[in-house]
């Protein structure tokens, strides 16, 4: 299984999110990663926050949205291409002003073609989770088209 590619090393995981501009940006990090899910983290940065000091509704949705991908990563025998079908956030609260998030998804089935996940955000730690303030559903879409990665060298496919 995949997963196994990211739980065994950092410099994989760090590798998975760079590849992605506008996840290395933000400054996402992969805390964990698993069958079928991972744990995201986002580390609060002022730029990011909204009037209330916590990081603002943009921010967190794509962190949900990359841990969504990374779920769905974590959950395929073989890499493919996929990309986000839908998503749903629901906020529930506003994140701690000043702290770090945390996104807890799972892939929770794979048919066909798409790979449904859901999840939840959090101000806790990558081990310790805390009140979720936002939940997440969504569905990923697996390229028939997709060309299937040769090596994991090549993760900008993914």
């Amino acid at each position: 299984m995949l997963y196994r590619y990211l739980a065994d090393s950092a410099e994989h995981r760090r590798d998975y999110i760079g590849v992605v501009p506008h996840s290395a940006a933000l400054g996402l990090e992969i805390k964990a990663a698993e069958l079928n899910r991972c744990v995201l983290r986002l580390p609060f940065r002022a730029e990011l926050a909204d009037h209330h000091g916590g990081l603002a509704n943009g921010p967190v949705t794509a962190l949900l949205d990359n841990a969504g991908g990374v779920a769905t990563f974590c959950a395929l025998d073989a890499p493919t291409d996929y990309s986000t079908l839908s998503l749903r956030v629901e906020f529930i609260s506003a994140p701690a002003a000043g702290a770090d998030v945390y996104a807890r998804v799972e892939c929770v089935r794979v048919v066909g073609r798409q790979a449904h996940i859901r999840g939840v955000a959090d101000c806790g730690g990558p081990d310790a989770p805390g009140e979720p303030f936002a939940t997440v559903a969504g569905v990923f879409f697996l390229k028939p088209d997709g060309k299937p990665l040769r090596d994991f060298g090549a993760l900008g496919n993914v």
